[in-house]
């Protein structure tokens, strides 16, 4: 169960990763603007932006984009070198304390912009919710190993 939860936050922040890769990539190299814009704006909207709003929204997108790339780094070495590697209980607590307040950010953005993409959140949460719970069976659960129910 633990490795299947594993699994499940893997997924989750590969798939958040190449997203962020992707917005970072075509912000800052091949010219393009931040999604969100796009989200919320019609394409005659965006262009009739002034260059220095777009500049402004775009330094917010790669800076937002880089931290959330840099988190998802970090997460997948707690995931596999903490959580599932050593079985450590800080990296469940520290897992589910870092990927709530992702979500809970994902979910205060989206209702910035009147709800452009609720299915997102709940799809997001889902996945979280299921990585979680097998996780956390596996690593409480009353069938776990000895060696998890050892105080780390």
């Amino acid at each position: 169960m633990l490795r299947l939860g594993c699994l499940l936050l893997t997924a989750w922040t590969a798939l958040n990763l190449a997203a962020s890769a992707m917005i970072l990539i075509d912000t800052l190299w091949l010219g393009g603007h931040t999604p969100a814009l796009h989200a919320v704006l019609s394409p005659e909207a965006v262009a009739a932006l002034e260059p220095q709003v777009l500049l402004t929204v775009d330094s917010i997108a790669v800076f937002a984009n880089g931290m959330n790339a840099a988190f998802s780094i970090i997460a997948l070495v707690v995931v596999w070198r903490g959580l599932h590697r050593a079985r450590a209980k800080w990296a469940y607590w520290g897992l589910l304390a870092g990927f709530t307040a992702a979500v809970i950010a994902g979910v205060a953005a989206d209702s910035v912009v009147g709800w452009a993409a609720p299915q997102v959140n709940v799809i997001s949460a889902g996945i979280l919710a299921a990585g979680f719970a097998f996780a956390g069976y596996g690593l409480f659960g009353a069938r776990a190993p000895l060696q998890s129910r050892r105080k780390h």
